[in-house]
């Protein structure tokens, strides 16, 4: 099913929907495949949970490459955020996208475990751009042990190979400011290139109205490296806080965009303080990066059953589009809070 070339790298290739989508909300239709990236084995880098996919088709290999955080499990006796630490970043590859192997080079990065550095702890949230024979890798820093524990900032290292890394040397190189929408946190990168500008969404935790949440925002750079926050028009989406909705809390995270026709699309999660799913946004190519609208019939990835792998959580988004297929990878999370990732896709596979 070779291959186009996909979000991450410098030249953007999209392909049109399948027909069986709706035609004006591709990625609106989706149909479960399963956990396609496990834990690992005990004892391993990544025995406490694995998440947030990101996926490029890599140039020097000739296959898909994904890159996700891996936690080492500190406590057998229970699942979850307090059995887990030392977040760091995984890669596995894969030649058709479903079928993952994972690299035994593994972790190819983590905390710095420098007292006072941005990332002594943690280095959660990867996200891989390769351009011109570097791969730069952003992630979000945590600064005290556990899940996402600690300051988060946005930080950068860049690398030749995968495995050999520099870390920026005026990391963090996006650190929370203000006392508005991203005054807490920040979370989870994207990036897209339009015309010689890079725009990095991603999601902060702040203040709006009064209201603590995270909500999506972005910056522009002319070099991959020196970002301008647009705080004025940022946040870019936000939840509904509606009562009884998939998105009640407000939240709006994990941005992956995608573009088809005149329209960008953003897939993002939010949840009602007890489950997570993902839904849609969009924009027209003329009012990019600003004026999204929220898909109507979100969300487009639904819970699963509670017996199920994702009975607790389905969400953390990235989105893969190929000329035959829709791949939506995300964070798949079970009632006894184990964190693996899966995928679903459009049109189905075939059995």
């Amino acid at each position: 099913m070779f291959l186009t070339t996909l979000l991450m790298t410098a030249q953007l290739s999209f392909s049109p929907p399948s027909s069986t989508q709706d035609p004006d909300v591709p990625g609106s239709k989706l149909s479960k495949v399963g956990i396609i990236l496990p834990l690992g084995e005990p004892g391993s880098f990544d025995d406490g949970m694995v998440e947030s996919p990101v996926v490029w088709f890599d140039e020097n290999t000739g296959r898909y490459g994904m890159v996700y955080t891996a936690y080492q499990r500190i406590d057998t006796t229970i699942r979850g955020y307090k059995a887990v630490a030392r977040p760091q970043v995984g890669i596995a590859w894969s030649d058709d996208l479903i079928n993952w192997e994972k690299d035994p080079r593994s972790p190819i990065y983590g905390p710095s475990d420098e007292p006072g550095s941005p990332d002594s702890h943690g280095t959660p949230g990867p996200y891989i751009w390769f351009e011109n024979g570097t791969y730069y890798l952003y992630y979000f820093g945590t600064t005290d042990q556990g899940y996402e524990r600690g300051i988060k900032t946005l930080n950068l290292a860049t690398s030749t190979d995968l495995v050999n890394w520099t870390r920026h040397p005026n990391n963090p190189i996006i650190r929370p400011e203000g006392k508005s929408w991203r005054s807490e946190a920040i979370w989870h990168p994207h990036i897209v290139k339009v015309d010689q500008t890079y725009y990095l969404f991603f999601n902060a935790s702040g203040v709006i109205d009064g209201y603590h949440e995270e909500f999506i925002g972005y910056a522009t750079s002319k070099d991959l490296v020196h970002w301008t926050v647009d705080d004025t028009n940022s946040p870019l989406v936000v939840g509904s806080r509606t009562p009884g909705q998939w998105d009640s809390s407000g939240r709006a995270g994990d941005p992956s965009l995608y573009q088809v026709g005149n329209r960008w699309y953003m897939a993002w999660y939010s949840w009602d303080k007890v489950n997570s799913q993902d839904g849609l946004a969009w924009t027209t190519v003329d009012e990019f990066p600003l004026n999204w609208r929220i898909y109507e019939k979100n969300p487009v990835l639904k819970l699963g059953a509670p017996n199920e792998f994702d009975g607790l959580h389905a969400g953390k988004p990235f989105i893969v589009r190929t000329k035959e297929r829709h791949f939506h990878f995300y964070t798949a999370v079970d009632t006894m809070e184990t964190r693996q990732i899966a995928v679903a896709v459009w049109p189905p596979l075939q059995k």
